[in-house]
């Protein structure tokens, strides 16, 4: 540190000037305001002191207020040179994860966003399909299961056909989710085709983690189709 300071004494201890309470710790010690001048880069300061035993002692929040570092404290004194002082503990950062319905409406945005690419209007979120494909991707399928697909579908109470996307990946990241699964399904022609059907227009989406993998569902209402187990 380019900052320093100057006791004009024999020696000095940085601490807490008093002990714990009174009586027998405190039994034979004579503390007295210190007589001797002290100085921060050759400038005179007024701190308070007191002289022990012919040592000074200066409480460690007023050298970290003179020179320029903070003191506080967290579970002890913590003491950080690279920051100002103020006498109190930095603000804690916190990281809020993402909720399973935040990382859906991401999801669709995202699948509209590829249908904008693609020239094909925007889909609207149906609750049945939402619902329906939140219910399969809990049953942790790694490949397609048409009836129950087809059957959680009409058990929502959407009665047209859809069309059904379905990705399975090991999760790096929760906010990451909905970028990789979309990203899954626009490299695969099959996938990106019934993503981007322009004869749906309807979606729902389902995303369930276990054991850090995700499994995400996508359904498409498409109107004017059948759903062979209504």
């Amino acid at each position: 540190m380019k900052k320093e300071i100057m006791l004009m004494t024999t020696g000095i201890f940085v601490g807490t000037l008093l002990c714990h309470g009174g009586g027998a710790a405190a039994a034979g010690t004579v503390a007295e305001p210190s007589w001797q001048p002290i100085f921060v880069n050759g400038v005179q300061v007024q701190m308070e002191a007191y002289n022990i035993h012919g040592n000074n002692f200066v409480k460690l929040r007023d050298i970290g207020q003179a020179v320029g570092f903070n003191v506080y404290w967290q579970d002890g004194v913590r003491v950080d040179s690279a920051s100002p002082y103020t006498g109190t503990a930095p603000l804690q950062e916190t990281s809020v994860s993402p909720t399973n319905q935040e990382l859906r409406e991401e999801m669709v945005r995202l699948i509209n966003q590829v249908r904008k690419e693609h020239g094909a209007a925007a889909l609207v979120t149906a609750q049945a399909l939402m619902d329906a494909a939140q219910d399969c991707s809990t049953q942790m399928f790694t490949s397609h299961h048409n009836r129950a697909e087809c059957e959680a579908v009409a058990a929502s109470g959407y009665p047209h056909g859809f069309g059904s996307n379905l990705t399975v990946f090991t999760v790096t990241s929760l906010e990451k989710i909905p970028e990789k699964a979309v990203a899954n399904w626009e490299n695969s022609p099959g996938h990106l085709a019934t993503m981007i059907d322009p004869d749906c227009d309807t979606v729902g989406v389902g995303i369930t983690v276990s054991n850090g993998k995700a499994f995400c569902y996508m359904f498409v209402g498409k109107p004017g189709t059948h759903n062979p187990y209504v």
